[in-house]
């Protein structure tokens, strides 16, 4: 079944600063701030600031609250997350740093009391997703302060899906893309959700998804058709010192007109933790004429390895597991026109240093990506469901989803894959609410149509009833990129 959406009615301004300026628009999950900035990055920053400040504010104290909640003083995740984001300084563009600065300007001049370092540390809070956390925070931290941590009583990681498709395999040959946030739920981070319309200097123009204050870009696509997706994927080969993902992927659609630029840019870049990516290229400039050619990549990375994939990839034909006897098993699953992602790694590489989906990496795994002990995994919930849905449109087969015994996709002629078709995939492999009780489910999922230059976005929902609805089942707000940077 087809997930709700609706298109964006017109935003209403209801503030602007400087050549900046935000828009209110009443989206399906509630109303959707836009801010739209222009200019070099410490002008866009001294926009953002004042127009937003009081929501980076908010945002700050609750993404410290995520980890406080872990277990340890919060004064102590304020030290960790300062030192974590000391050892990616060096290699932040300078652009961050003087749009940070702005930030702090703007905020001020609106009377918010945001500084520098607290910006830094909510940069730091959303790139700090590191295996055998526990360990791993002894060495961040100085020895006074690691002396007062207590035992950490919880976990905070990102477990999300993305998918391309193209071709063949969709109406007209158009890219399709997508790119699910699974996170920790319910911490009022949806109140201050976020559309930003950025106008760099000489640079692409670029639309972000995500809050207030995450100035980097959770997801995002630019004007010239490429859009950005990325998975945390536990790895035992994790250092902070490279730059923070959010910054890789806004530096990316700021400055890539081509998918080949986009590659070069991740393939050099210095990577930190274990993440998955995935850029696709619509090609909206060529669409109806004879060289119209959709294409996508994804990226398998931690601190040691930078692997890059293609559709029907040599590379995931060849993976394979090996069992307490040695016998070996494959499970890539690869398809022509389409790439799809949940945690589980690919490359020989890469999977051989994943602590994630039971990954070879970590002493106590098997290597098995189907879990431990019969324990789930995303390969079994995510990636192998994304699979079978897109052969079941292939070959028109009904498709049950195993994790909730429902049928998502009824039987019937093949068909190619469109808007509701890829709108179905993404709310289906999202964490829904049977993950209530462990506040762990989609808080927002981005379907998106780079050769339209179209996105639907949806973000966790709660209700004047106090219940609570993860991203897609709160329903999705209908974007259109040529209006939106029109404004």
């Amino acid at each position: 079944m087809t997930p709700f959406y609706e298109k964006a009615p017109r935003q209403t301004c209801v503030g602007r600063a400087n050549g900046g300026a935000l828009y209110h628009c009443a989206g399906a999950c509630g109303d959707i701030p836009v801010v739209v900035l222009r200019g070099e990055p410490e002008a866009m920053g001294r926009q953002y600031g004042e127009l937003l400040g009081a929501g980076i504010l908010r945002n700050g104290e609750r993404l410290l609250q995520l980890f406080a909640d872990t277990g340890i003083p919060k004064p102590i995740v304020e030290r960790l997350m300062s030192s974590a984001y000391e050892r990616m300084a060096p290699h932040v563009p300078a652009a961050f740093e003087a749009e940070m600065q702005g930030i702090v300007s703007g905020a001020i001049r609106s009377f918010v009391p945001v500084s520098l370092d607290s910006l830094r540390r909510l940069v730091a809070a959303t790139n700090f997703d590191m295996y055998q956390r526990e360990q791993r925070i002894l060495e961040i931290l100085d020895a006074d302060s690691a002396a007062l941590l207590k035992e950490m009583n919880g976990d905070v990681s990102m477990q999300c899906t993305f998918f391309a498709l193209w071709g063949s395999r969709t109406s007209e040959g158009k890219m399709l893309s997508m790119r699910n946030l699974d996170w920790v739920s319910q911490t009022g981070l949806h109140e201050d959700k976020l559309v930003v319309v950025y106008h760099p200097e000489n640079k692409q123009p670029v639309v972000s998804m995500g809050y207030a204050g995450v100035i980097g870009c959770l997801a995002g696509m630019n004007a010239s058709g490429l859009s950005f997706s990325e998975i945390g994927a536990f790895s035992v080969s994790e250092e902070l010192d490279g730059i923070p993902w959010t910054f890789l992927a806004r530096h990316v659609l700021e400055t890539s007109d081509t998918l080949e630029t986009a590659i070069d840019i991740v393939q050099n870049a210095r990577h930190t933790i274990g993440y998955n990516y995935l850029v696709a290229d619509g090609d909206p400039r060529r669409f109806g004429t004879d060289g119209f050619d959709p294409r996508a990549v994804a990226f398998e990375t931690n601190h040691s390895c930078c692997e890059m994939f293609v559709d029907d990839d040599p590379k995931e034909h060849e993976a394979v597991w090996a069992d307490a006897d040695g016998t070996k098993h494959k499970y890539g699953l690869p398809l022509s026109d389409c790439i799809l992602r949940a945690d589980t790694a690919f490359a020989r590489s890469t999977r051989a240093l994943q602590a994630t989906d039971n990954g070879p990496g970590a002493p106590e795994n098997t290597g098995n990506p189907y879990g431990r002990d019969n324990e789930g995994s995303s390969y079994t919930t995510c990636h192998k469901p994304m699979y079978d849905m897109v052969r079941a449109y292939e070959t028109g087969e009904a498709y049950v989803f195993p994790v909730r015994n429902q049928q998502v996709i009824a039987g019937g002629a093949p068909r190619k894959i469109g808007v509701d078709e890829a709108l179905t995939i993404a709310a289906t492999v999202a964490h829904n609410t049977e993950m209530l009780a462990e506040n762990d489910w989609n808080i927002m999922s981005v379907v998106y149509a780079p050769t339209d230059g179209q996105f639907w976005v949806g973000y966790e929902t709660q209700y004047e009833d106090g219940s609570w609805k993860n991203a897609p089942d709160a329903g999705y707000t209908q974007f259109d990129m040529e209006q939106l940077l029109s404004l």
